[in-house]
């Protein structure tokens, strides 16, 4: 039988030869089956044709005149002898191109590509340019529709007389030949002749060139030892022995965060099938990582996509379980593909894993899993779950050690024991949104980055190779768009080998290790400072050391707060050194006492001394969420609210900027929902904002103020004045000392207890008298003799003016603010108008006669 053509494409050639008696025409000419692909009206060649504006009526318009009704068209009449030699070889060529899509049968659309690239038929290009269609996208879209037809597209045999599927080419031409000259047409009538329904495989052939191109065997890569070791994941890796090892249901599903190894788990299991050291039904299986972009890649028209699936999965299937597929990401395969009218590869693998044709292994995230593997229970029930956690600090050095060697030989360096575990310990504190071991190893790769580029080696050999790859690369990927699945297989294998070579050209120029540099601990911090903006001197060794002297250096910065100062350095030092509980702040406490004494100053001096940086604060007045919903500004609008995508007042700025203070000002005046909110804060270091983020706050110091017994405060300290004895004064702190215990006393009554449990210390704060107040100028005075300096002033002031401001600014209920704005009028004010009136003078006297501040300029 005729079984080497499709229905449609002998329909077409019967339709042409009785065409061809009907007119008396002898002959049958390519113009002919053309014309009748034309009338075609079901199909994608008949919707390809249609969109373009070809029809029957406009063919036989266009070769009814010149150029296109050249003299054979028109001298034809004569009694019918068959299909014309054009036709014959168009024919014979049309087998040959279904032949390089391994079809079983040629189609219209290898007439057409037949067509449009025979040399000797240039009147179809010619009339395709006069009807205003593209022949380049003409072509791709034609071929395209053969991929379709396709069952494997990849495969690329021989083209020669001997056909290996179609048999004697000349053979076959011949009885067409017989057949349409013969007076009494039978298409389907029987021939005799013998078509061989299987191709041998040629001998270097690959048995999978869709799995080839579009995977990557991760068991041959481990053979050539391309990939890493993997340490401490020897549980998950018998997990997936022992899935794959079951009869039914061997797919199992890597689940954990981004970045704890699922993707070296499989790795693993690759390099312990490579090495034999896995069971028997294991060995020599290979696993392939599909590509899953890559087969969407070019994937233009319906129904393509599948089809690129479905040869992944006949390849697959038919290597009686030889092959295990990998793919990462595994929730990409819900939705991927799918258009109106088709499935999504998710929907195509199903059967196939139900049935047991195929083997795979999936890796995706746990919010992923939930989000779209969870949803869809007929694709969850076939996957068996494997929960991948994040290393410890310990197994996480571990792993990196096992790394390094690979690193060190990439980058040229030496990268010491410190380094490792400075990447760990500093990445785990804090890089607070990731997981390891993967920011370690991220952090790690940079240091020996950054430290590599001062070589400045550059190879001119090695310089070529990476141009040829970047070509190959490009080459590959138009292949791959254009459907040509042969040649952009060979470019990759082009590219392989030139890889190889790349890596013997650096060899050769390796650096001897008793010349490299060494990576060390501070090389690491030096990053990890880059990456995050925390001071250097934080991440540094003589951290601790300075937290010694944090006391000394606030107490330069605030007069007469000692009592709360040691409170706060204390609490500090135990979070610093590890003994208070990892998960909660570095510290929370409650300020509580008269205004102006000196808490946000506090507030602003620890910032600059611990986080030594003066804008690591983040303010938040709670003045503005006294309403009950408004705890949702804090932390973000959930999904379907106005403002969702614009995240939280507070989550927000601590994700940004995780090592600050945050300052709750006014905390009373919150809503007292808003409380659970802190509570989360407090006791476990983090809380989820509205879009289901973590927010970290493990590094931060949260510091809330209250007003609460503030009368009281401002009240005993009015007591304190000029005319007040060192007796009396004496009475009045003792007074404040009772105030202070009323106040504490009163904190459960605005204040729930599993609150107040919470907060590491609640200080009071003293007002200020006299002496204090007096080193509070002095401290002020200074600061303005410094700022002058830098401009070149030289400034000087005498007891006098310390007395005069005193006297005039010594206010308990209003504390130390008076002494900033008395300085600010009367002594800056005058020293820049005299700065304006005689830039000249540089030397200024600044001292008190009579209540009057006098200025000596020089």
């Amino acid at each position: 039988m005729l079984n080497q053509f499709t229905d449609e494409y002998k329909q077409i050639m019967l339709d042409a030869e009785n065409r061809a008696k009907k007119f008396g025409h002898k002959n049958i000419l390519p113009e002919d089956v053309l014309l009748q692909i034309s009338r075609l009206t079901k199909g994608n060649i008949a919707e390809l044709l249609q969109t373009l504006g070809v029809n029957e009526s406009l063919i036989l318009d266009i070769f009814s005149r010149p150029p296109f009704l050249t003299k054979e068209l028109e001298n034809r009449d004569g009694d019918y002898i068959g299909i014309s030699e054009r036709l014959r070889e168009l024919i014979v060529a049309s087998l040959r191109m279904a032949a390089s899509f391994h079809k079983p049968k040629a189609g219209v659309e290898d007439f057409l590509l037949a067509l449009i690239q025979s040399p000797d038929e240039k009147w179809f290009v010619e009339f395709l340019d006069f009807v205003g269609v593209n022949v380049n996208m003409f072509e791709r879209q034609v071929t395209n529709f053969n991929h379709l037809a396709s069952p494997q597209g990849m495969k690329n045999f021989p083209m020669n007389n001997q056909d290996p599927i179609f048999g004697p080419i000349d053979e076959i031409m011949d009885m067409i030949e017989d057949h349409f000259g013969n007076q009494n047409p039978n298409i389907n009538q029987p021939m005799d002749t013998p078509f061989a329904h299987n191709a041998p495989q040629e001998k270097n052939e690959s048995r999978t060139p869709a799995l080839d191109f579009f995977g990557t065997d991760l068991v041959a890569e481990a053979k050539t030892n391309k990939l890493d070791p993997v340490i401490g994941r020897n549980t998950e890796i018998d997990r997936l022995i022992s899935i794959l090892n079951r009869k039914t249901k061997n797919n199992p599903c890597l689940v954990g965060e981004p970045g704890v190894g699922k993707t070296a788990v499989v790795e693993g299991l690759a390099r312990r099938i490579a090495s034999g050291d896995v069971p028997f039904a294991m060995q020599n299986k290979r696993i392939v990582m599909l590509d899953l972009p890559g087969m969407l890649a070019g994937t233009k028209y319906r129904g393509e996509f599948e089809n690129r699936i479905k040869m992944i999965i006949e390849e697959a299937s038919t290597l009686e379980n030889e092959v295990i597929l990998f793919i990462d990401e595994i929730h990409t395969i819900i939705g991927a593909g799918s258009s109106e009218g088709t499935m999504d590869a998710a929907n195509i693998l199903k059967p196939a894993m139900a049935r047991g044709k195929i083997s795979l292994i999936g890796a995706t995230t746990l919010s992923e899993y939930q989000k779209y593997i969870e949803k869809d229970s007929a694709l969850e029930r076939r996957f068996q779950k494997v929960d991948v956690g994040e290393p410890t600090q310990s197994v996480a050095k571990e792993i990196i050690l096992g790394l390094r060697q690979s690193f060190e030989d990439f980058h040229n360096l030496i990268i010491e024991d410190s380094a490792i575990s400075d990447a760990v310990e500093l990445s785990s504190r804090y890089i607070t949104d990731r997981f390891l071991p993967d920011k370690a190893i991220d952090l790690l790769d940079e240091a020996c980055s950054a430290k590599s580029m001062t070589y400045n080696f550059v190879s001119s050999e090695a310089q070529e190779i990476k141009e040829k790859i970047e070509k190959l690369e490009k080459e590959s990927v138009d292949m791959l768009m254009s459907q040509q699945y042969a040649k952009g297989l060979a470019k990759k294998r082009e590219q392989e080998q030139l890889l190889k070579e790349l890596e013997s050209v650096k060899k050769k120029h390796n650096i001897p290790r008793k010349d490299r540099k060494k990576i060390t601990g501070t090389d690491v911090q030096k990053i990890l400072h880059q990456i995050t903006g925390i001071p250097l001197k934080n991440l540094q060794k003589e951290d601790l050391t300075r937290l010694k002297n944090l006391d000394k250096s606030l107490k330069k910065h605030i007069i007469g707060q000692d009592e709360a100062i040691d409170a706060i350095v204390s609490s500090l030092k135990r979070s610093s050194v590890g003994i208070s509980r990892a998960e909660r702040p570095i510290g929370s406490f409650l300020f509580l006492g008269p205004t102006g004494v000196g808490k946000t100053e506090l507030v602003k001096a620890l910032a600059e001394e611990f986080y030594a940086d003066p804008k690591a604060l983040i303010k938040i007045d709670m003045s503005e969420f006294n309403e009950r919903h408004s705890g949702s500004k804090l932390i973000g609008a959930t999904a379907g609210y106005v403002g969702y995508e614009e995240g939280g007042m507070l989550t927000e700025k601590v994700r940004r900027k995780p090592y600050s203070i945050v300052l709750f000002d006014e905390i009373e005046k919150a809503n007292f929902d808003i409380y659970n909110l802190f509570l989360q804060i407090l006791e476990d270091g983090v809380v989820t904002d509205g879009k289901g983020r973590q927010i970290n706050f493990k590094n931060t110091i949260i510091i809330m103020t209250s007003n609460l017994g503030s009368d009281e405060f401002n009240e005993k300290a009015a007591q304190i004045g000029f005319n007040t004895s060192e007796k009396d004064e004496e009475k009045i702190i003792a007074d404040f000392d009772n105030i202070r215990a009323r106040v504490m006393k009163q904190l459960p009554e605005f204040f729930a207890p599993e609150f107040i449990n919470r907060i590491d210390k609640t200080i009071v704060f003293r007002p200020l008298d006299k002496k204090i107040l007096q080193k509070i100028i002095v401290l002020q005075l200074d600061e303005l003799i410094e700022r002058l300096k830098q401009i070149g002033i030289s400034a000087t002031y005498d007891k006098k003016l310390i007395s005069l401001i005193l006297e005039e600014t010594f206010s308990p209920e209003y504390g130390a603010r008076p002494v900033r704005r008395f300085i600010q009028d009367k002594i800056e004010d005058k020293i820049a108008d005299a700065m304006i009136l005689n830039s000249k003078k540089k030397i200024v006297s600044i001292s008190a006669l009579k209540n009057e501040i006098i200025f000596d300029w020089q």
